[in-house]
Order: structure tokens, then C-alpha cells, then sequence
């Protein structure tokens, strides 16, 4: 392949950047608020077209036609920006939009015009490197250019026949789910909140990258596209308001993510970098951080939590109600692994479960409200010792009466030991001695014998194995989950020792 000079280059190519010239030159004399979107959508084609023509040859690691193809990339990045923005604008009407803190329509026009003068601003600086380049030769004339501007003051007849959707009851609560799910993703949005703007710089790329909101921005899509394959025009869709509600909220998440990642690139491909000299750069990394954040970070993140209440709603809607009974936790009850793995089956799928002990209901998505179950859980235990000796052939008999120091700690021996045997009770700690118990004045051996292990109890050395059961109410697909995750000993073995979900499970490990 052989080697163009840079000069002859200049007017091989000419031809092809003529259209690209020409409307850089005619937004570069316009007024930011007179410039309509179908002139950014097609600068944004013919951006697009110079770029990868450019980089076919090797431009930009040309130092002569490098600043000629940051020029197409810039261009490409906000043309891209700003038409999103109009997209957002002239939509955002139909979404249905929840109620979250600062005006969204009034941030959008500011950002949106914002970017205009910043788009003026870099047609102009390109414009220079074009006429000291001499590649302004064949211009096109402007009047060739025909760009309406349709205003959008009515709507047509939705008159086409609705369809019904197959399970729409599961697709609503996949959706639900899946948003709240993403919500928990997501929580680093609120970056926003914990930044004055001189610090802005600080959450990119650590917090805030392209790569990053890329991915979130996808998931997102795939939500809108789910609802639009399964939902969209349909009976329960029609019926619901909710449902188009939770749609419009997606959409506009998506729309602000999907735009923000080429404004995030460019801050990271080029602001962070060093600026090419010869092109001149349109906008201050303060302004640029300025609109990253405040409107589409912010905004993100405002829809992203106003909607999470919508989507428990339409699960409290559609998700189908059931109840299990589940064998309490093995080792110590409901103390920290347990409760908060049963918690994060909640918090998954984002639905109320509730669990109900002795007529006491219990918030089970919260691991403080399940230890405070141990309370109840703990006074079972005593009272199955209280049963347990009780029943023991050494004490059936001879409940109330009283004897020797040495003979009540040799039945106290013989009963422990009768109930370990029987799986009663299970050993934790292995140091312990019965002669360290003092016997009580008038202490009968009933008493004695409760006392003994009681203390034991509560010392954590040991354990009752009372047989305990708890109801858990809720979304049928949590309670499937739980019961998968009791069936597996809570997460742990008989010892408290960390054992292997099964693979259902393994969204536990996020």
C-alpha cells in the first residue's frame, strides 16, 4: 500500500468532506436556538461517514490530518448528544413522568441549548482548520440544504387492534423485579449528592466510566424492549396505568444513560488527555463535568428512585401470593448469616415477605427485624429444656425432690448426655464442667438440672434442638427461595461453618 502525501491527500478526499464542511460552516453562523434536529441528524451521518473514512487511511496518527479527525469525532459525539436531547425533549410529554426534586423539561431545554453553543462553538473552530488546510474549495451551498421542522400538534387514531400478551402477569413482575434489581446496582448515582462541583473530577473514571454506564444503560434497554415485545398495546397494558408508568420511567432512564456514555467517552478520551493544539477545545472540562452530573447523573438517579415504590406496587399487583413453613436456622437461629441471606432473597425481587412466629409478624426484609424473632425463638428453647427434663426417666419421678451436691451433678451428667445422644442438644464449645455449678439452697432437681443447661445456653456453648418451625407470606418466587436456601441449612452447617449454595442461588454472592 502506498504512501499519500499529505497536501495530495487533501485533494483526493475533498469530494468526500464536502457535505461535512458545509454544514459545519452553516451551524457555524447560526444561532444555537435556530438550529433544528434533522441539521444535527445529518452532520451526525456525515461526521460519521468522515470518520471512518479518515481512519481508513491512518489520520490519526497523521500529525497533519489528526486535528481534521478530531474535528469528525467531536462533531460526532455532540451531534449524537444533541439530537438524543431533542429526542428527550420533544418525548418526555409521553412518558408519563413521575414527580422528582428540579424541573426536568426546563434542565433538559438548558442543557440542550448549552450543548448547541458548544456545537456553534466547535463548527466554527473547525472551520479555521479547514481554510488553513485550503480544503474549503467546493462548498455547498446552503439553499441545497432543506431541513423542516414538522411541529408534532396532534396525534393520529389509536385505533389498531389490541393484542394480548401471553403470561403478562409474569412479564410485569420480571420487570418490577428487574428494576429494582438495577436500582440496587445503581446506587453509586447518587455520586451527585456527595460532590460540590470543584470536585466533579474526582468520580471519573473511578465511580462514573463509559464502560460502566454502558452496561447499565443496556440492561436498561433490554427492560424497554422486553415491555414493548410483551406489553406494549395489550389488554392488562391498557387496563393498568401503572404499567405504561414503570415503561416511561425505563425509557427516560435508558434515553439519559445511553446519552451520557458518548459525553463520558469524550471527557475521558479527550479531556483527560492532552487536547490536540491544533484544534482548539469547544467546551471547559468544568462546564462539560457541569452538565455530566447535574442533569444526567442527577436526573438518572432522581427516576431511578422514584420509580422503585411504582414497581413494588405492581408487584404487590401481579405477583402471586403463597406460604411456606421452613425448620428455624440450625446454629444459633436467626442470628447474622441467616437473616441477612434471607433478607437479600427479598431485596432481590423486591417484594414485601412477611414471617409470622406465635402470631408475631416480622418484616423479613430487614436481618434486625429477624433477630429480635430470636427473642421468641430463645424463650422456646428454655421451655423445651424445662420439657426435656421432665420427661427423663431420672427426673420424671422425682421432679421436686432435692439432694446431695454429687448426686445432682451425676444426674445432671447422665441427662446431658442422654439428650446429646438424642440429638437434643448439640455442643458447641467443649470447656465446660459440671462440677463448676454451684447447687441453690432448696433447689429441687428439676430445677437444678433447667438451670444447668439454660446456662449453658446462654453462655453459647450449646444449643436446643427444639424442632421449630416459621411461616414466611409473601411472593410465591421469594418463598421458593427461601425454602431452597432452608433446605441448605441457611447457607451453613450444624456448627455455624459456611457451606455452598445451590446454584439458584447464586445471585446471593452480588
Amino acid at each position: 500500500m502506498h504512501i499519500i502525501e499529505d497536501e495530495a491527500f487533501g485533494a483526493y478526499i475533498q469530494s468526500d468532506l464536502a457535505d461535512f464542511i458545509s454544514l459545519s460552516l452553516l451551524i457555524s453562523k447560526l444561532s444555537p436556538d435556530k438550529i433544528p434536529r434533522h441539521m444535527v441528524a445529518r452532520i451526525l451521518l456525515e461526521a460519521s461517514k468522515c470518520e471512518e473514512l479518515l481512519d481508513a487511511f491512518g489520520a490519526p496518527r497523521n500529525k497533519y490530518w489528526a486535528p481534521v479527525r478530531m474535528a469528525t469525532a467531536v462533531a460526532k459525539a455532540f451531534s449524537r448528544v444533541i439530537y438524543n436531547m431533542f429526542h428527550i425533549y420533544y418525548s418526555a410529554k409521553g412518558y408519563n413522568l413521575l414527580e422528582v426534586e428540579g424541573d426536568f423539561i426546563s434542565a433538559t431545554r438548558e442543557s440542550l441549548f448549552s450543548l448547541l453553543k458548544v456545537f456553534v462553538k466547535a463548527s466554527g473552530h473547525f472551520i479555521k482548520v479547514v481554510k488553513r488546510m485550503k480544503l474549503n474549495k467546493m462548498p455547498v451551498p446552503a439553499t441545497e440544504y432543506r431541513f423542516n421542522n414538522t411541529p408534532i400538534d396532534g396525534k393520529l387514531k389509536a385505533n389498531l387492534r389490541r393484542k394480548t400478551a401471553e403470561n403478562p402477569r409474569d412479564t410485569a413482575v420480571f420487570l418490577a423485579t428487574s428494576f429494582l434489581n438495577l436500582a440496587e446496582e445503581c446506587n453509586w448515582l447518587d455520586v451527585h449528592k456527595k460532590l460540590k462541583p470543584g470536585q466533579y473530577h474526582s468520580c471519573i473514571p473511578d465511580t462514573i466510566n463509559e464502560v460502566r454506564l454502558r452496561h447499565v444503560a443496556n440492561d436498561f434497554h433490554n427492560l424497554q424492549s422486553t415491555y414493548d415485545t410483551y406489553l406494549s398495546a395489550s389488554d392488562i397494558a391498557e387496563s393498568d396505568e401503572n404499567l405504561p408508568v414503570m415503561r416511561g420511567q425505563i425509557t427516560v432512564v435508558f434515553h439519559l444513560l445511553d446519552t451520557v456514555v458518548t459525553l463520558v467517552h469524550f471527557y475521558e478520551r479527550h479531556s483527560l488527555s492532552n487536547w490536540n493544539t491544533s484544534l482548539e477545545s469547544s467546551i471547559e472540562n468544568k462546564k462539560l463535568l457541569a452538565i455530566i452530573i447535574e442533569y444526567f447523573i442527577a436526573f438518572t438517579d432522581k427516576y431511578v428512585v422514584a420509580t422503585q415504590e411504582l414497581c413494588r406496587n405492581v408487584l404487590k399487583s401481579y405477583a402471586i401470593q403463597g406460604e411456606i413453613e421452613v425448620p428455624i436456622p440450625n446454629y444459633r437461629g436467626f442470628h447474622v448469616r441467616p437473616s441477612t441471606l434471607i433478607a437479600k432473597i427479598i431485596i432481590h425481587y423486591g417484594s414485601e415477605v412477611r414471617m409470622k412466629l406465635d402470631g408475631t409478624i416480622y418484616d423479613a426484609s430487614l436481618p434486625l427485624e429477624l433477630f429480635r424473632a430470636n427473642e421468641e425463638l430463645n424463650q422456646r428453647k428454655r421451655e423445651a429444656v424445662t420439657k426435656y427434663s421432665l420427661d427423663h426417666k431420672l427426673v420424671k419421678n422425682d421432679a421436686g425432690a432435692s439432694y446431695e451436691a454429687p448426686l445432682m451433678k451425676r444426674i445432671l451428667r447422665a441427662v446431658f448426655l442422654d439428650l446429646l445422644e438424642k440429638q437434643k442438644i448439640m455442643i458447641y464449645d467443649n470447656d465446660y464442667s459440671f462440677d463448676d455449678i454451684e447447687l441453690h439452697m432448696n433447689e429441687t432437681l428439676a430445677e437444678f438440672i433447667k438451670r444447668a443447661i439454660v446456662l449453658y445456653l446462654a453462655m453459647g456453648k450449646i444449643d436446643i434442638t427444639s424442632g421449630d418451625t416459621v411461616c414466611f407470606q409473601g411472593d410465591s418466587r421469594v418463598l421458593e427461595d427461601i425454602k431452597t436456601l432452608a433446605d441448605s441449612g441457611y447457607g451453613e452447617d450444624k456448627f455455624g461453618n459456611n457451606v455452598v449454595l445451590p446454584k439458584s442461588l447464586s445471585y446471593l454472592k452480588r
